[in-house]
């Protein structure tokens, strides 16, 4: 399915539409785990080690992205076509086929296609805001 997927849209034209594209670069999203911060800490399971409270993907000029699953930073590449994000990785054990789709729901939030996640628009330096 997934395969199917991308050959109908590697057809068509790469050229996504110039805003969708400029409203992606060098801005980040993030999935949170936890409502707050003070959340995330309670559930840490000891003092010495801390788990990610989150899951964030970074879009940089030159279609280059960056995407946080666990605690490995993978980069790639990203292209948009229509409302469709399609990041492509070196296949690893997070990305098993090296594709990544997400759907642009507006300017603030992403849709992550294979387990139906929200992705929100960080807002300054904090996961929090």
């Amino acid at each position: 399915m997934m395969l199917a997927f991308l050959f109908l849209t590697t057809a068509c034209s790469h050229e996504g539409p110039p805003a969708r594209e400029n409203m992606l670069k060098n801005k980040s999203f993030v999935y949170l785990f936890f409502s707050t911060e003070e959340e995330c800490r309670e559930n840490q399971p000891e003092p010495d080690f801390f788990q990610n409270c989150h899951q964030q993907v970074d879009f940089y000029k030159n279609n280059v992205v960056e995407i946080m699953l666990t605690d490995i930073m993978y980069r790639g590449t990203y292209d948009v076509i229509g409302n469709v994000v399609i990041l492509t990785f070196e296949p690893s054990f997070e990305i098993p086929e090296g594709i990544l789709l997400f759907e642009i729901i507006n300017g603030s939030k992403l849709l992550k296609t294979d387990n139906n996640t929200v992705w929100k628009k960080m807002s300054g330096n904090s996961i929090w805001r």
